[in-house]
């Protein structure tokens, strides 16, 4: 970076003359491009000179410092502007300060000070330029590949590295990317995670043939921005002025699935307006999709007129429960986190289906990465996703129904003589099979069977 412009100004001849020749100016990171003997001689240079640092008495004839300072900042607030009085009068250094003077100096100017002020001050110039430099840049970007860049741009703000004003700088200069009316929709895409487990081979390439399909669909309709999230799922961001355009996404991506024949998971916000509204979008997508994920493969969306409800929050200590038996390979412990967990859950069904869809991919990941998934299971954890959707554990919770090992802990809270377990869950066909477990809290357990009989003794 060269050196800096900077102009002086002091209307008496001899303090000038000083403050020209007496400085290594050079050095300091300067170039003296011009000097003024008056206040209106100043606003001649400083206009025709365009300094980066004007250094200038506050008193003068006529057309003081400070009137300078006033009447070019407001042609040039990049300008900067450092003060220099013979007098210690606080308000002439307030009203200095007021019109965004950089510094305030007395004079005799101490030559360490004029230093440093100048060093600081020169930082600042310099900042200013490397960013005039960028949005030079910005700008010949914009009009070399304006729809790529303006990608880039989009894909910054949503994710909150790039402010909002400077996106409408952007805006501003493609005058014809945005219109009256427009509205900002955000589609979030991906294959269910599950599908990875199961089909690890065909899973990628399935990814990208379900992105070239969306987007092929999208393009048809939609002017619209691309990119991968965060997260590495497919985010587009739609345009649009059709108060229609959610329940066609919404359409479009059904066909996708269906064409597709994959278990594509997908989260659509609302339209918003405004630059504004594109972050509101992307932020409502990306939190729809984190629900959908969890709840497997399926499109999900939110119309305009639909209130969102409230969660019930995830049971994450029963996660913990279940991800702590999986690191101990301790089977009876799995089985007894996994009915923890289910006892954990909300009412609400879909919620239900989606904390169980979670917890299953979790726990799946965890057996692999671990101790490998042999045919056996892979084959029952194919099963649990099949039956996701028949899950009916919220029946057990509204009717108060127990588990083995609840009732277990209370036939051994109570000192029962014996305990039989009836009245099983039509899902379980081999209740012998939990009874190690179940004896294990109290020895005289017994699974019922169909006509079993018994005697009871009362004392007469």
């Amino acid at each position: 970076m060269g050196l800096l412009k900077l102009v002086i100004v002091d209307d008496e001849p001899i303090l000038l003359e000083g403050l020209v020749k007496t400085y290594d100016w050079n050095g300091m990171g300067y170039e003296v491009v011009g000097f003024a003997q008056s206040g209106e001689q100043a606003l001649k240079v400083i206009r025709e000179k365009k300094p980066h640092v004007v250094l200038t008495d506050i008193r003068m004839k006529q057309i003081s410092g400070l009137m300078v300072m006033e009447e070019i900042k407001k042609e040039n607030p990049e300008c900067q502007f450092v003060v220099l009085s013979a007098y210690r009068d606080f308000e002439y250094a307030k009203k200095a300060c007021d019109l965004g003077a950089f510094a305030y100096l007395l004079k005799p100017i101490e030559d360490e000070k004029l230093q440093a002020t100048m060093t600081d001050v020169g930082k600042i110039c310099e900042d200013q330029i490397r960013n005039e430099e960028k949005y030079d840049r910005w700008e010949r970007l914009l009009k070399k590949d304006g729809d790529g860049f303006l990608q880039v741009v989009v894909q910054k703000y949503v994710q909150n590295r790039l402010p909002e004003e400077k996106v409408d700088e952007v805006f501003h200069t493609l005058q014809d990317v945005m219109k009256e009316g427009d509205r900002f929709i955000t589609v979030y895409a991906d294959l269910d995670l599950a599908y990875k487990i199961t089909n690890e081979l065909e899973y990628e390439a399935s990814r990208f043939s379900m992105v070239r399909m969306i987007e092929e669909k999208i393009a048809e309709r939609f002017t619209y921005w691309k990119f991968e999230s965060e997260e590495g799922h497919r985010t587009f961001i739609v345009k649009t002025q059709e108060n229609t355009a959610v329940h066609e996404l919404k359409e479009l991506l059904e066909e996708v699935k269906k064409e597709e024949n994959s278990p594509v998971i997908a989260a659509i916000s609302k339209p918003y307006k405004g630059i504004r509204g594109i972050r509101r979008s992307f932020e409502e997508a990306q939190r729809l999709f984190a629900v959908t994920n969890a709840s497997g493969a399926g499109v999900f969306t939110i119309p305009e007129t639909v209130e969102e409800k409230e969660e019930s929050p995830y049971p994450a200590e029963a996660e913990m429960m279940v991800v702590n038996s999986v690191r101990k390979n301790d089977a009876v412990q799995l089985k007894q986190a996994f009915v923890h967990f289910i006892y954990q859950l909300p009412h609400r069904e879909e919620l239900q289906c989606q904390y169980m869809h979670k917890i299953m991919v979790k726990t799946e990941f965890m057996l692999k990465d671990s101790y490998g998934m042999d045919e056996s299971l892979n084959q029952q954890f194919e099963n649990y996703y099949s039956n996701m959707r028949n899950l009916k554990a919220a029946k057990a919770v509204e009717y108060k129904h127990m588990t083995f090992y609840e009732a277990a802990e209370l036939a051994r809270e109570t000192q029962v003589k014996e305990l039989w377990l009836t009245h099983y869950s039509p899902s379980l066909r081999h209740p012998e099979e939990y009874m190690d477990e179940v004896r294990a809290i109290f020895p005289h357990a017994i699974a019922g069977k169909d006509r079993m009989t018994t005697e009871l003794d009362f004392p007469e």
